[in-house]
């Protein structure tokens, strides 16, 4: 049952399986729970931050950008070019921090974010 206490992004997909396998394989997400919704299987991942996506299979697909956190974006970034992650995009620091960017299966932008405040305290 789904757990409403916690926060979930919701990531389209075109396959439910090939998405799975991407998330959990390639990034290290862990399987927290299957639902389903409408007839359809829907994988909840936990990433290592402690935060959740859902996987929701739709026939007719508009790519997204998808922004999770992290602590770490160049440990991630150094983990994800090891695995061989496809169009990985070099680090940038922006006014929100330091990011990655790559593409899902589907096509959607997943853009790892590392909050710093750039501020002087």
């Amino acid at each position: 049952m789904i757990d409403f206490e916690h926060e979930y992004i919701v990531i389209f997909v075109k396959c439910v399986d090939t998405s799975l396998r991407f998330f959990v394989d390639m990034l290290g997400f862990s399987m927290y729970e299957h639902i389903e919704i409408a007839g359809r299987g829907c994988p909840i991942l936990q990433m290592q931050s402690g935060h959740y996506i859902m996987l929701i299979e739709k026939e007719t697909l508009e790519c997204e950008t998808v922004t999770l956190l992290t602590d770490d974006c160049l440990r991630d970034y150094h983990a994800f070019k090891k695995q061989g992650i496809e169009q990985l995009g070099k680090p940038e620091y922006t006014d929100a921090g330091l990011t990655i960017s790559f593409y899902d299966p589907s096509g959607n932008k997943i853009m790892l974010l590392e909050a710093r405040d750039y501020t002087d305290a």
